[in-house]
């Protein structure tokens, strides 16, 4: 017969003894714990608005207007072509600098900038808007589907001139004659004359406006002058 094995007796301090060298062994061959990441501060957003919405750039929206048969459309992003929806025509939209002298004709849905130096001869130019800080002749014309900014130093003829909206920076002179119909007026420089205007007609600090005006709505900040006869009828001047 086999031979019993004597069972053998442990005590209740042996016991605790091999759990802690067991801890010991386990705390030894586990990787070190990582340690947590700070939370990022909140941040508080009111409500129904997102806090990232600011800085996303959104694309530049401009009316093009189609100059062969005169549709206007509103048009995102610096594309330098494309073609009317109604006729097809293509319409350029490319910018221009002039800087000497110019006797070419434009014809674009962007912008032409005459700088200081830059002069126009016998030159015809149609765009979506135009910055004008040079000099023009007699036999050249400049006309805007939208702005046409008169940069300072410049007195504009205004006879050679057609225009949406007319924005008159401070040192700039704009004097005529004949009555002067545009949408939006804005005067930091002296405009004297007969004006008309649908729009708004802004005088900014600085500017005058000597004359005449038959406006919608007119708006003088502090430090502007206006030393005229004036007509407002806040639904629409009318002509």
């Amino acid at each position: 017969m086999a031979g019993f094995k004597k069972a053998q007796m442990v005590d209740g301090y042996s016991v605790v003894q091999s759990l802690a060298q067991a801890q010991e062994a386990a705390r030894k061959v586990a990787p070190p714990p990582v340690a947590a990441k700070a939370a990022a501060p909140a941040v508080e957003t009111p409500a129904g608005k997102n806090p990232y919405l600011g800085k996303t750039v959104q694309p530049t929206k401009r009316t093009i207007r189609c100059f062969k048969c005169g549709l206007e459309f509103r048009l995102a992003g610096m594309a330098r072509e494309i073609y009317c929806s109604k006729c097809h025509a293509k319409i350029d939209l490319k910018d221009y600098d002039i800087r000497g002298p110019w006797r070419e004709a434009i014809q674009t849905g962007g912008r032409v900038t005459i700088h200081p130096g830059g002069r126009l001869e016998k030159a015809r130019i149609l765009a979506g808007s135009v910055i004008f800080a040079g000099e023009m002749d007699a036999d050249s014309y400049i006309e805007c589907n939208q702005w046409l900014e008169v940069g300072p130093g410049v007195v504009l003829e205004p006879r050679q001139v057609s225009m949406r909206n007319l924005r008159v920076c401070a040192g700039a002179t704009v004097r005529f004659q004949n009555r002067l119909f545009v949408h939006h007026l804005e005067i930091a420089g002296l405009v004297d004359g007969d004006v008309e205007s649908d729009g708004v007609v802004s005088v900014l600090e600085g500017g005058e406006l000597r004359g005449k005006l038959k406006a919608g709505h007119l708006q003088v900040e502090e430090g502007g002058g206006l030393n005229a006869r004036v007509f407002i009828w806040p639904g629409g001047a009318g002509r």
